[in-house]
């Protein structure tokens, strides 16, 4: 099963730079995720990596990655797993999400989406 993002995603990853070119394009797409500079670094059905680099914009005041640019990063992952997952013709709105923040975030963020157990 191959689905029209999932097909763009491979096409463009096969070459340097790819994944920085899949990144901005979904980017294009959903413009407000542009605002973390998101690197998408894996995709396939049920699995959907990617990272944020710990940089000025996406700090807040006190010098951590910002809660929210977590919550785009986290928002953008999962949204991806789960186009590549559906079948061709389907389309899906979130409903919700839950976050708790346990702690500073410092660094840079990978995030990774799989479906619920």
């Amino acid at each position: 099963m191959s689905t029209p993002l999932l097909s763009l995603y491979r096409r463009l990853t096969r070459w340097p730079g790819g994944h920085w070119l899949f990144s901005r394009a979904v980017c294009f797409k959903a413009p407000y995720f542009a605002s973390i500079s998101p690197r998408i670094t894996a995709l396939e059905p049920g699995r959907c990596e990617g990272t944020l680099a710990d940089r000025r914009k996406v700090r807040n005041h006190i010098g951590t990655v910002h809660a929210i640019a977590m919550c785009n990063l986290a928002e953008l992952t999962a949204g991806l797993m789960v186009d590549a997952s559906l079948p061709t013709g389907m389309r899906w709105i979130p409903r919700g999400m839950q976050v708790q923040y346990l702690a500073k975030a410092r660094g840079n963020l990978h995030a990774l989406a799989v479906p619920a157990q």
